[in-house]
């Protein structure tokens, strides 16, 4: 999935798996939050505040057979 922000020269893309095995993380360009998915992501104290985390979601989880074959 991926959107484009035309005034702020920003292209956001999102990708979606199910990992098969446990991995370490590393990197340091941006610091990781790590959050479960029972949580109002909707929610504009925590999350980007024009609901686009949550409409993400919603994407996820309407087509998640079809994304996590």
């Amino acid at each position: 999935m991926d959107f484009t922000y035309y005034f702020e020269n920003c292209l956001l893309e999102v990708y979606v798996g199910k990992l098969n095995k446990t991995v370490d993380v590393y990197g340091n360009e941006n610091e990781l939050y790590w959050s479960t998915l029972d949580h109002d992501f909707f929610d504009a104290a925590k999350y980007a505040r024009e609901g686009n985390i949550g409409h993400i979601m919603m994407q996820i989880e309407k087509h998640q057979k079809e994304l996590l074959k």
